[in-house]
């Protein structure tokens, strides 16, 4: 049994562009500098996301503004990624996954309500098995969701690949002895991608090839 654990958003969910928005309006609500479009953005993007915003320059100490620019952010986020759709490929891929007898989950650093709101305009049901988010808005980490997931699946680590955009979802897989796949369309840069050794892929649609070659 083959599994895959799909990264949302970046990853399946084509929403650079429209981070780099919504950070930049709340930088400017915040008098804080704009980020240099999508160059910029991916240059300081990371988890867990108080760090990141901590570089953007918000105080995120317990009497700093990051909870409350958190908020404001999913607030501005959730309004403006309506508009967002899938990558190219994205449910080529999913369908063909499902067909050769893959199972499928997402699991992502988005809180679980925010998660089910997106997916469900695409429906995607027919091939996933779940959705797992986070219990806050915060993106510390979606670590021990991958944990449980693998434990409660019975899953052999070898037999998983994490396909996701960000060098978090590396490290998770790393840390799970699992597979992993990046792809050069969300919120990190190709070449960081690239020097963090695991395969990267431009079209989504590669994914399969990868997968069914293990």
């Amino acid at each position: 049994m083959r599994y895959v654990v799909w990264d949302w958003n970046g990853t399946l969910l084509n929403d650079l562009h429209c981070c780099v928005d919504v950070v930049n309006q709340l930088l400017d609500e915040y008098g804080l500098p704009a980020l240099a479009g999508v160059p910029g953005y991916q240059a300081v993007f990371r988890f867990p996301i108080a760090d990141y915003y901590a570089d953007l320059g918000f105080d995120t100490s317990p009497e700093g503004n990051f909870a409350a620019a958190a908020h404001r952010y999913l607030e501005l986020y959730r309004a403006a990624s309506t508009a967002c759709g899938l990558h190219d490929g994205a449910t080529d891929v999913l369908r063909s996954l499902h067909a050769c007898g893959t199972r499928q989950v997402v699991i992502s650093a988005s809180e679980q309500q925010n998660l089910r709101d997106q997916l469900g305009p695409f429906g995607l049901d027919a091939w996933l098995d779940g959705a797992h988010g986070i219990e806050d808005i915060y993106a510390a980490s979606k670590e021990a969701l991958a944990r449980r997931w693998l434990s409660e699946a019975g899953a052999d680590p070898a037999q998983v690949w994490f396909v996701g955009d960000s060098e978090h979802d590396f490290e998770i897989a790393d840390a799970l002895g699992a597979h992993c796949v990046l792809f050069s369309g969300g919120h990190h840069s190709r070449a960081h991608l690239a020097s963090l050794g695991a395969p990267v892929v431009d079209d989504l649609r590669d994914v399969l090839d990868l997968v069914l070659s293990r």
